[in-house]
């Protein structure tokens, strides 16, 4: 009886332990303060007339390890880290939200928010390109 007591008292601090660590869920919203932090590439598709292609594989590997940083005043950074290109790729500009959160502005750039989770920031954007609708899908891991 004892074993059992032990077990369920253990049970219920790890419980408790897990429930005290789990997001509150503000990090989740989608502000210009949770946005903000430093994000790796980690896919980057296409799809063209119902086919998906997979761009990232297509990238060099100086650009599959770049990082995109957020700062929460609005400017975005473009680090070319790990293998450098040649030239190197830094650059910077600036972001912002659409006032209803749904869009995010890089560079000049809209983008849809298909989602985030308070790590992963995934961005849709549809262009014509030669008389056909593409749509681009990147997506983004906190770091």
């Amino acid at each position: 009886m004892r074993k059992i007591v032990l077990a369920a008292l253990a049970l219920t601090f790890l419980l408790g332990i897990h429930a005290c660590s789990k997001n509150s869920g503000t990090s989740s919203a989608k502000t210009m303060q949770n946005l903000s932090g430093s994000y790796g590439l980690t896919a980057l598709t296409a799809s063209f007339l119902g086919t998906s292609i997979n761009l990232y594989d297509s990238l060099p590997p100086c650009e599959r390890d770049n990082v995109i940083q957020l700062i929460s005043t609005g400017v975005v950074k473009f680090i070319d880290a790990g293998i450098v290109c040649v030239p190197p790729s830094d650059s910077s500009g600036t972001w912002s939200l659409s006032s209803n959160a749904d869009t995010m502005y890089i560079a000049g750039n809209a983008s849809f928010i298909k989602s985030w989770d308070g790590k992963t920031l995934v961005l849709t954007n549809a262009q014509v390109v030669s008389g056909f609708p593409v749509t681009a899908t990147t997506t983004l891991v906190k770091k």
